[in-house]
């Protein structure tokens, strides 16, 4: 998680409701749709970095009377109630809340948010930076090149040229540091590569072609009854989710990648509907990538600090599979 302090994005007090906040996902959609915001105002008075599951527990540092946007970040179930008081709060003090997104959500989820008084934008059809382009709204055309480069890649369409420079720009570091000066770098971006990308996407390829073939000979499988389920223990330093995944899934033929991390799981599929198990774990996310926070006991959380990780792969893997009968494919 990621706060800036006010002298990195520039302090604009924003409305006179309170300060401006921004909390955002953490890969290039995430990324440039603050970069969207701070480009319409000029200015952010704290961003937050984070992953979906901890939103309820960044929300409660945000002040009362703040205006608030959420971007690129969906509802989990674990969590939903907790964020919805939030939201009620700062709304109910004299705030504002405006939260684009584009993940699965449900009727009730969507009923809790409105009801609390936030201003709820969601669009399956595209990425959260197009959400917020439409519906902030941003004007200004130049910002087209940045919008189509970031859905090309979070849809996984890569259908313009530009997507994934950015996205490997955008991940180059998995420190929040990083990320917010991205985010500065993105404001003013107009569809030109510059040097420094160039050279942070040359490094990133490299690096990648070696967490790829990592992950290539690590990689595990599991039947489940004609249904092929890849799994991998994914690294902190690793941030390359869905290169990995989509790159298990075509090596192996298999129809899902389950990914683990240290404190949550993510899954991919070609055509199988994940979402419902991240949902029985406590998460959300869209139809064919999903993920929810995992916390395993506490003997396997110390052997993992201890470098010991197997045992905390097989549990990963265990969790997941004990909901495989929530798998299914699309006809």
């Amino acid at each position: 998680m990621y706060t800036a302090p006010f002298n990195l994005l520039g302090m604009s007090w924003g409305c006179a409701m309170g300060l401006r906040v921004v909390v955002t996902h953490t890969d290039l959609d995430g990324i440039a749709s603050a970069a969207l915001i701070l480009r319409e105002f000029g200015g952010i008075d704290r961003l937050y970095f984070i992953q979906p599951h901890r939103l309820h527990s960044v929300l409660a540092r945000v002040p009362n009377g703040a205006e608030l946007y959420i971007t690129d970040l969906g509802a989990n179930s674990s969590t939903i109630s907790r964020v919805v008081a939030e939201l009620r709060r700062v709304v109910g003090s004299g705030g504002r809340v405006r939260w684009f997104d584009h993940h699965v959500w449900d009727g009730e989820w969507v009923s809790a948010v409105t009801d609390a008084g936030a201003e709820l934008y969601i669009d399956r059809g595209t990425c959260a930076t197009d959400v917020v382009a439409k519906n902030l709204p941003v004007r200004d055309p130049t910002v087209r090149a940045l919008v189509d480069a970031t859905c090309s890649v979070d849809l996984w369409v890569f259908n313009h040229w530009l997507g994934n420079y950015l996205s490997r720009f955008a991940g180059f570091r998995g420190g929040s540091e990083w990320k917010g000066y991205v985010v500065r770098k993105l404001a003013s971006f107009s569809g030109e590569l510059d040097e420094e990308i160039l050279g942070v996407v040359e490094k990133c390829v490299d690096r990648e072609l070696s967490v790829i073939g990592k992950a290539l000979r690590r990689a595990g499988l599991a039947d489940l009854g004609g249904l092929k389920v890849v799994y991998y223990l994914k690294g902190d330093e690793e941030h390359l989710t869905s290169y990995i995944a989509n790159a298990l899934m075509s090596r192996f033929s298999a129809e899902v990648a389950v990914i683990c991390r240290r404190g949550s799981v993510s899954l991919r599929s070609r055509g199988v509907n994940v979402r419902e198990v991240a949902k029985a774990l406590g998460g959300g996310g869209h139809t064919y990538a999903a993920g929810a926070p995992l916390k395993p006991p506490l003997y396997i959380r110390l052997l993992y600090l201890l470098g010991i990780r197997g045992p905390h792969l097989k549990w990963c893997v265990r969790r997941v599979l004990k909901h495989s009968n929530l798998l299914t494919t699309s006809s």
